[in-house]
């Protein structure tokens, strides 16, 4: 073969594999509007980055419909700075006839204010639907001002909000607003109002770590799920009645209480429409190092209280640190409230003094006929008091065999995060297998956060001891998933 041929051979084979190149790029080949989609997924930067992929790309991100803009670099003002130029120079190239959504989350101080008014009013004439407004302020002194042309807003649909000064001089206008959260701010019972007064169609709102304010009164018709997640005041006052944290919540039929209370006492009022509820709550008073023992009662008031309140509902979730303070119930004797629910979740990792509290709450609850336990839940210890721990001390191993049987409508348990190292949920499973007569499955998965994945060593070991316990019910199955 002459040496010209040898050439047009090569140049064939390349054009060739060009060719099947070119086949094989079928993103490139999608809809612009399915490709800006995509696209909607990434962070701005990376979104930019994709205009050197081709010619076709080099400008269709200038038309995207969701800009995210997060800052997680180091913490010093010059690349705040670089992050803030980023944005302005992004906003400024970019032209969307709308936005469906703009976040923005990094650490602002009053340096960037007229840079932010900027953007609120780029986001608003883009008639936003979506905003994520996370600005993070190491100074109380620094939080921002949402301007009062945020107010009104006619597109909303959802909006978060952290870290900002919200105060309206006139009345709030969101009418198509359906998803609100409120983070990281100083709130009061005026603003609260005129929350539920400005959005007609408002249906689920979450506070997370707020203060300043001592009631929720949530009035609106069209709030069905409400989230409280922390909320903490730095007023000294002894007063109980001042320390309570009251929640009228009268239209709601989902509520979540969640995160630190610090001092707060916690009570519910006129929750009669509630169906599912979640109390995941702990308090750390500063006084608990001095007077724990004055400290239980106020605990365990509270805890009762919002029991009772809750006793109606069909769905209910608890925490560790509740399941504890139930553990001074039960040991002094003292009685839980009945409970309604027949769909219970326990977020507990099953440690010695949660077993009474577990105990209390499960007797209380004899209509239950799903029971879930999540074991990769955060851990919040109560502070029980060495004399407490001395004077009340138990032996775990065997302390499900004596309790009363409390599993007779039982049909489902769920277990999360258990893999055969903890005695006290092996003795649970145990008397659950021998008791309850009419149970239809057990299973047992991981957590989709947990770091852990179990070996199949791990699911012989813990089926084997399962199987080796009695049963009472002989269409029970077990089911084991990673």
């Amino acid at each position: 073969m002459s040496e010209s041929e040898e050439e047009e051979e090569k140049a064939d084979l390349l054009h060739v594999k060009r060719r099947k190149t070119e086949k094989t790029d079928r993103i490139s080949a999608l809809p612009d509007s399915l490709i800006l989609h995509i696209l909607s997924f990434l962070q701005m930067d990376e979104v930019i980055r994709t205009g050197v992929l081709s010619k076709r790309w080099h400008l269709l991100w200038t038309s995207a419909q969701t800009l995210i803009f997060s800052y997680s670099g180091p913490h010093d003002h010059g690349t705040y700075s670089k992050f803030v130029t980023f944005i302005d120079d992004t906003l400024l190239r970019c032209q969307p006839s709308k936005l469906n959504k703009f976040s923005v989350d990094f650490i602002y101080s009053r340096r960037f204010v007229r840079h932010v008014n900027k953007w609120i009013t780029f986001v608003k004439n883009k008639y936003v639907e979506e905003l994520n407004l996370h600005l993070r302020s190491r100074d109380l002194n620094e939080i921002y001002n949402l301007p009062e042309l945020m107010y009104s807003n006619m597109c909303l649909r959802d909006l978060s909000l952290r870290h900002c000064n919200l105060v309206p001089k006139g009345e709030i206008n969101w009418p198509s607003l359906r998803i609100l959260e409120i983070g990281y701010a100083e709130l009061n019972q005026d603003f609260i109002k005129k929350i539920c007064s400005g959005c007609p169609a408002l249906e689920s709102l979450k506070f997370r770590s707020c203060y300043g304010i001592g009631c929720f009164n949530i009035d609106s018709k069209s709030v069905k799920k409400l989230a409280i997640k922390g909320c903490w005041d730095d007023d000294d006052d002894d007063n109980e009645e001042e320390k309570q944290l009251r929640i009228y919540a009268r239209n709601v039929t989902s509520l979540e209480i969640s995160g630190h209370f610090h001092k707060k006492i916690l009570v519910l009022l006129d929750v009669k429409a509630l169906v599912d509820a979640k109390l995941n709550v702990y308090r750390k008073p500063d006084e608990y190092i001095h007077n724990y023992e004055g400290d239980f009662k106020t605990d365990q008031n509270m805890v009762k209280d919002l029991l009772v309140s809750l006793q109606h509902v069909e769905k209910l979730s608890i925490g560790t640190w509740c399941l504890q303070v139930l553990t001074t119930l039960e040991m002094r004797t003292l009685p839980c409230p009945r409970m309604r629910c027949k769909y219970l979740t326990l977020n507990t990792h099953m440690k010695k003094w949660e077993l009474p509290g577990i105990t209390i709450l499960l007797q209380s609850c004899p209509q239950v006929e799903t029971l879930n336990i999540d074991m990769t839940s955060r851990f919040e210890e109560y502070y029980f008091g060495s004399y407490f721990k001395k004077s009340n001390d138990f032996s775990g191993g065997n302390y499900w065999i004596s309790r009363p049987c409390w599993v007779l409508y039982l049909k489902t348990l769920r277990i999360y995060g258990f893999w055969g190292g903890n005695e006290y949920i092996l003795s649970f499973l145990e008397v659950v297998l021998k008791n309850a007569m009419v149970l239809e499955k057990i299973f047992i998965g991981s957590s989709k956060n947990e770091p852990w994945i179990p070996t199949d060593v791990d699911y012989r070991r813990v089926a084997n001891k399962m199987l080796s316990f009695p049963r009472s019910s002989k269409d029970a199955v077990i089911l084991f998933s990673g």
